[in-house]
This record gives C-alpha cells, sequence and structure tokens, in this order.
C-alpha cells in the first residue's frame, strides 16, 4: 500500500513530467528531436551518441550592436546543419566551408539520454584563431564525445571577428565600445542561461572554456561587468597571457589605418559602409594586419586586433587588474575556480612559419629575428640570459637544430607557459582556486602538420596540439592517444561538473591548488613539465600589457 507521503511525491514528480514535456518532448532518442516553445527542432545524431543542433542565437547588422534572436525557425540555417562561419581572410581552417555576416550562430550537443529534469552542467566553448578565424566548423570540436562520456551540455560559440567584430568605424554607434565580439560572446552565454534548462542543463553549472584567444576571450569576460554571474567556473587553454588587451589609442590607430584604405575611405556615412561586398573589407583587413605590427606600438604579431579596454564593455585591461589589484576585477578570484593550461611547445609553430628548417646557430640572427618579435630590449636581455642566450657556436648544434630550440623554448616561456603561472599564482593569492597544467603529449593539429616538420618530431606539442585530445577527436587515435583522451575526458569532466578537476573516490592527484611550479600537472607521457626561470619574465623582459598598458 502507498504511503501518503509516497502518494504526494508521485503527485508532485507527475506534475513536474507534464508541465516539462510541452516545453522539450522528443520523439525517442534515435531522431534528434526537440520541441520548444511549440517549435520542433530536428538535430542531427552523431557518431558520438549525441544529438547536435545548430542555433542563431543572436542578430546584428555590420557594425551594430547584436541582439537575441527568439524566431529560430525562420533562420536560413537548418538546425541540424553545421554553420556558416564569420567572416575572416582566405586560407583559414575555414576553406570549404561557407562564410557569412550572418553568422552568430553556436552549435550545442547534447546527450540523447538527457530529459527536461536532467539539470546536466554545461560547457560554452569559445574557438580560438587570433580574433580574426575560427568558428564552430573548426577541426576538432565535435562536442558529441565530450557531451556523452562527461553527462554535459557541450556548446560551441561563434562571434564577429577582426574588423567586423572589433574595429567599428566612427560612423557606427558602437565606436565607442568597440568589442562587438566580446559582446556577442557575452548574449550567447545569456542565451546560454535562459535555454537551458529546456535542454536539460542547468544554468547555475556554465563553465567557460577556450583556447588561444578564445581563452583570452575568457580573460576579457574576468573584466566585464555584463559577464558576472553568467558562468560559475573557466578553463583557459594556450592564453598567450603576455598580451593585454588594446588601449583606446592603439585601436584608434588601427581605425585611423583601416578606414583610411580604399574603397572605404570613399565613404562618409554608415550606409555606404555597410554596402561595401565583404571580400572588400577581408582585403583592407589583410593589408591592416600585415602592416599595423610595424607601424603601431604594441600592436602584438599573434593577436593585431583584440578586445579594447576603456570602454563600457571592458572598463579595464583584466590582465594588468589582476596583477595590479585582483580586487578590483568585476569577477573576482574567489568566486571563479579556474583550469589553466598550456602546452610542451607552444611556440613551435610560429617558429616553424618563422624557420621551415634548421637554421645554422647564428646569434646575429636570432638577436634581429627577436628585435623585430618583441623590441631590441627584450632580444638584448634573452641574450643575456642564462637560460635563453644562443650557445656561440657554429653549426646546427649537437642535436642538429639548436637554433630553433632556443628560439622555440623563449617564445613558449614569454608568450605563453611563464606568463600564464604568474596570472594563476596571482589568481591564487587572491584568494583563488586555480590548477595548472602542461600538455606534454598532443595530437598534431592540421595548423602544425604542413609549414615545416618542427611540431611533427621529437614528441613537441604544438600550440593548438591539445585540441583534438580536449575533444576526443583525433583522427585514427592510436593507443597512446586514446589514453590520453581518456584521461583529458576524465579530469575536464570532474572540474566542469565538481568544480575538480580530480575525479574518482581515490581523487587522480592534479595536485592540490597552484602554489608554485612544483603544482603542475602533466597531460600525458611526454616527459616532465618545464620550469620557468625565476624572476626573468615580467621583470628582466617585461609582458606586453606591462610595456604597453
Amino acid at each position: 500500500m502507498i504511503s501518503p507521503l509516497s502518494l504526494c511525491l508521485l503527485l508532485v514528480f507527475v506534475s513536474l513530467t507534464a508541465l516539462a514535456a510541452p516545453i522539450t518532448q522528443r520523439d525517442g532518442n534515435s531522431d534528434c528531436t526537440y520541441w520548444i516553445w511549440n517549435t520542433e527542432i530536428k538535430g542531427q545524431p552523431t557518431e558520438g551518441g549525441a544529438c547536435r543542433f545548430t542555433v542563431e542565437y543572436g542578430k546584428a547588422e555590420r557594425w551594430g550592436e547584436s541582439t537575441i534572436n527568439w524566431d529560430w525557425q525562420h533562420s536560413n540555417q537548418t538546425f541540424a546543419e553545421l554553420p556558416p562561419a564569420c567572416p575572416q581572410p582566405a586560407g583559414t581552417d575555414q576553406t570549404g566551408f561557407a562564410i557569412s555576416e550572418e553568422c552568430l550562430f553556436a552549435t550545442v550537443h547534447i546527450p540523447r539520454s538527457a530529459t527536461p529534469l536532467s539539470k546536466l552542467p554545461v560547457f560554452v566553448w569559445i574557438h580560438g584563431g587570433s580574433f580574426t578565424a575560427g568558428s564552430a566548423s573548426t577541426p576538432g570540436l565535435d562536442g558529441s564525445k565530450l557531451a556523452t562520456k562527461g553527462n554535459m551540455i557541450v556548446v560551441v560559440l561563434q562571434y564577429r571577428l577582426g574588423v567586423l567584430g572589433f574595429i567599428a568605424p566612427p560612423s557606427a554607434p558602437s565606436w565607442t565600445d568597440p568589442n562587438l565580439g566580446l559582446r556577442d560572446v557575452i548574449l550567447g552565454l545569456k542565451v546560454v542561461n535562459q535555454v537551458a534548462r529546456f535542454a536539460g542543463g542547468d544554468a547555475w553549472k556554465v563553465t567557460v572554456g577556450g583556447q588561444s584567444s578564445g581563452a583570452s576571450m575568457i580573460r576579457a569576460l574576468w573584466g566585464s561587468p555584463a559577464a558576472k554571474g553568467l558562468f560559475r567556473a573557466a578553463i583557459l587553454q594556450s592564453d598567450p597571457m603576455i598580451y593585454g588587451f588594446a588601449q583606446p589609442s592603439i585601436t584608434a590607430h588601427l581605425r585611423d589605418a583601416f578606414y583610411s584604405e580604399a574603397p572605404l575611405s570613399a565613404c562618409s556615412t554608415l550606409d555606404c559602409l555597410r554596402a561595401i561586398p565583404v571580400s572588400e573589407i577581408l582585403t583592407a583587413e589583410d593589408q591592416l594586419t600585415g602592416t599595423a605590427v610595424y607601424n603601431v606600438e604594441g600592436v602584438p604579431f599573434a593577436e593585431p586586433i583584440r578586445p579594447t579596454y576603456r570602454s563600457v564593455t571592458l572598463p579595464a585591461d583584466p590582465t594588468t587588474q589582476l596583477f595590479e589589484n585582483p580586487w578590483s576585477l568585476p569577477i573576482q578570484p574567489f568566486d571563479l575556480p579556474l583550469l589553466i593550461t598550456t602546452v610542451k611547445n607552444e611556440g613551435g609553430s610560429a617558429t616553424q612559419r618563422l624557420f621551415s628548417d634548421p637554421v645554422p646557430m647564428d646569434v646575429a640572427t636570432y638577436y634581429a629575428a627577436f628585435a623585430q618579435l618583441i623590441g631590441s630590449d627584450r632580444a638584448k636581455a634573452l641574450q643575456n640570459s642564462a637560460t635563453y642566450a644562443l650557445p656561440n657556436q657554429t653549426g646546427f648544434g649537437q642535436d642538429g637544430d639548436t637554433f630553433r630550440e632556443y628560439f622555440e623554448r623563449a617564445t613558449t616561456d614569454g608568450t605563453w607557459r611563464c606568463a600564464n603561472r604568474d596570472a594563476a599564482a596571482k589568481w591564487a593569492s587572491a584568494g583563488g582556486k586555480v590548477w595548472v597544467g602542461e600538455w606534454t603529449q598532443g595530437v598534431t593539429y592540421p595548423d602544425n602538420g604542413g609549414q615545416g616538420d618542427y611540431c611533427t618530431t621529437k614528441g613537441r606539442v604544438c600550440h593548438e596540439d591539445d585540441i583534438y585530445p580536449t575533444f576526443g577527436t583525433a583522427p585514427n587515435p592510436s593507443g597512446d592517444t586514446t589514453t590520453l583522451e581518456d584521461s583529458v575526458f576524465s579530469h575536464w569532466s570532474s572540474f566542469i561538473n565538481d568544480l575538480d578537476p580530480n575525479f574518482g573516490w581515490d581523487k587522480v592527484p592534479w595536485k592540490r591548488y597552484y602554489g608554485n611550479q612544483q603544482d603542475i600537472f602533466p597531460l600525458g607521457q611526454g616527459g616532465p613539465v618545464m620550469i620557468c626561470p625565476e624572476g626573468f619574465w615580467g621583470s628582466v623582459a617585461k609582458y606586453d600589457w606591462q610595456l604597453y598598458g
């Protein structure tokens, strides 16, 4: 006989189920059909065991403010197709995919077992690409395995790029706060918060993650008051933390240079600028990014176009705030657990683009290359350093590639490894929980396989080689790769679910919260992690945010 209490609980459960069913209902698990707000949404079943949906979360005119798009059924994109990428230069990973200015889409991966009452955590991925390239269709960003194995919803956000996302003309209302791409991401997070429950997600359990400039975008979110409360944890992979964000004078120089180029220089109104074909916009952008690093002080080679601070969206540079007054950040360190990783040979990708083959050891060439990239003062500091000084020898060195190895180590340490560890130490000293890892094993990303051999030899793990194993999408994985993917799945899922990358009853040891370089966790079987020289980066050799902030 059912007790009164059991009957009451049963009635409550039936009532909740009845309320949920009209909001989100599926015609079985196999065909990935949902009903949201009386709208049929039919997604794409994936091999990874999830349902993938493409949703247009926002609408925007060129250089206009993005607004939430609730009219999903009238989008030009079907829910089952991959979305068009935002406009970007030719030759990126988006070759072969459609490109459109109507590009504020997100791909959403949901486990087929999810129900309206599942309350799954949500992982929102912000793609990289130096703020000028990338999309949800970038190789490797299939969230279906992560969604099913990690029992979570995975969302990959697109946002406006390049000059269309970060350098508005003076005739546009957004020119004083040109961070349109950043505002797109914030809008996307707001939509995720509002609709997560309809797909079985929990808006209180949103974690943001990103790689390269996607991680830089998360760093910008730290400093944006509008982003507060939209996520509870963050994973930053390979953030080039040597760079702060652009002060208004730098963006003003870029804006003046860009809009003085033909055909933009012929326009005096916003309507005229909006009528210029996007292909001509991108050609002018290529000209800008190819010359600005030489003509405008403080413009980095890796991210010539970036978010701008001293604006409504980004009142101050969050990098400077973290190091000088972390309690001034809109999102406080003690409110946001972080997982920060870099790869063992971050600078290898840039090294092989500059030097496709081994280079004979020559101190003058070494100095000249760094002077061009980071200025003469820091180039001298490198050459006088016990860690980074190129041996004063001839030939190719004992290993046959000494010049490139020294060049890559200095580039990796200064741009990524040591900058990230310094930031982690500051985050921890301000009361934040932060774990730091180094990928000692990876999977070669397409960008690294066709521009020289540096990244494909000697077990090197170059920038972007963490993307495939993060999502479990390595092509033809070996046994070692599968082991790496399984380990990453476990750590990432544990962090996203429980705010701790350790997992299991006996806690697989990602050591304790970050306190010093002995706490770096090796991701993979590629040997021990590298150690940064004490007192060099940020002191003898300054970070960009220290010099140009």
